[in-house]
């Protein structure tokens, strides 16, 4: 089986976060050039993009769907949030934190 790369943006923290959706599916996968930020500009910045790959082929199918679901939703997205547990800053459309796997503090009923 050979790694297959499903996701690359400049933003480390949304590759982890949609890597930790991939995984709390069941789905294995690698995290690649998570340490490069600190050499950009002695290296091309296309090659040390924070890339997830996947590591079985039979995932790709299931992996590049909820890629676009997350994707699409990110558009109509609730405010960033901070996490309860670890105080890890969470996207709005993550109801999970994306580090230590906390949910989202319920919203205050007005």
């Amino acid at each position: 089986d050979a790694m297959i790369k499903v996701f690359e943006d400049f933003e480390l923290s949304k590759v982890g976060q949609f890597q930790s959706v991939l995984e709390a599916a069941g789905i294995r996968t690698h995290l690649k050039n998570q340490y490069t930020s600190s050499v950009l500009g002695e290296i091309p910045f296309v090659e040390a993009l924070p890339e997830l790959w996947i590591l079985e082929d039979g995932d790709l199918v299931k992996a590049r769907r909820l890629i676009q679901e997350l994707l699409s939703t990110s558009d109509e997205t609730e405010p960033e949030w901070t996490c309860g547990e670890c105080a890890s800053q969470v996207d709005g459309v993550f109801a999970r934190c994306w580090k230590c796997n906390a949910s989202r503090p319920e919203k205050e009923q007005e």
